[in-house]
């Protein structure tokens, strides 16, 4: 049984997460923002969840893009690796997935070994 507060913060970032895939979809200079938004309101409330998952890859891949901060952007991407491991979700897997081993441990791992 989920608690009212339980809900009430999937469904922020449910919210967030929609308006993040809208900003990935027309290029939008704000992806960075919402995703940062999205991370900060997570750990905030204690609240590492599945819809957190996609917003911690993209918090990894955002320390590499601009901060060339490979050992973090790692850091978070194993972070969303374990919230999927630990809570079995399967709806989230392939676009964290898709982000942590397409975008983020291709500068760690050669190729062939991050393609599944």
């Amino acid at each position: 049984n989920q608690s009212k507060t339980d809900r009430h913060q999937r469904n922020v970032l449910r919210l967030f997460d929609a308006i993040t895939v809208a900003a990935y979809s027309v290029s939008s200079p704000y992806l960075p923002l919402l995703t940062f938004a999205m991370v900060r309101y997570s750990l905030k409330n204690h609240f590492h969840e599945t819809e957190s998952a996609f917003a911690f890859a993209g918090f990894g891949y955002f320390h590499i893009v601009f901060k060339q901060d490979y050992v973090r952007g790692k850091y978070w991407a194993d972070v969303a690796l374990g919230i999927l491991k630990q809570k079995r979700a399967i709806s989230a897997t392939v676009r964290v997935e898709w982000l942590v081993y397409g975008h983020i441990l291709m500068w760690f791992s050669p190729l062939k070994e991050t393609s599944r």
